[in-house]
């Protein structure tokens, strides 16, 4: 299922002044912006052919010096995702898109001494994936 590369797409799509990647902060940029899923999806439903509505829980976290950019940078996502509107496609037809609700507006997590601070924000996207 190619859920994770479509949202990171849509994301960069948003002409943010950093690009988001895939998976961990890794601590080799300043700034640095990444989607990772989060412990906790779960299948709503199942029909009898195998056909699902899941539920999966993500994160957008982003580190870095400039608080005020994390900041608004994340707030930018969110009220993105958040938009009535808003719609992913999958690019190979193994998702249909439902919904998505954020879940934690953006919020500071931590900050070291270094004097970087990290932010996340949580959301849960519902999809339909399909037996084969």
């Amino acid at each position: 299922m190619d859920l994770k590369e479509r949202l990171k797409d849509k994301i960069n799509s948003y002409g943010l002044p950093v690009k988001c990647l895939p998976g961990y902060l890794d601590g080799k940029h300043d700034p640095e912006l990444r989607l990772q899923m989060l412990p906790g999806s779960t299948v709503i439903d199942m029909d009898y052919g195998g056909n699902k509505t899941e539920q999966y829980l993500m994160e957008c976290v982003m580190r870095g010096e400039d608080e005020g950019m994390i900041n608004t940078t994340l707030w930018a996502i969110a009220d993105k995702l958040g938009d009535t509107d808003f719609s992913v496609a999958s690019a190979d037809n193994s998702f249909v898109y439902n919904e998505l609700t954020i879940a934690s507006m953006p919020h500071p997590i931590m900050a070291d001494t270094t004097g970087a601070v990290t932010y996340a924000m949580d959301f849960k996207i519902t999809v339909d994936t399909f037996s084969k």
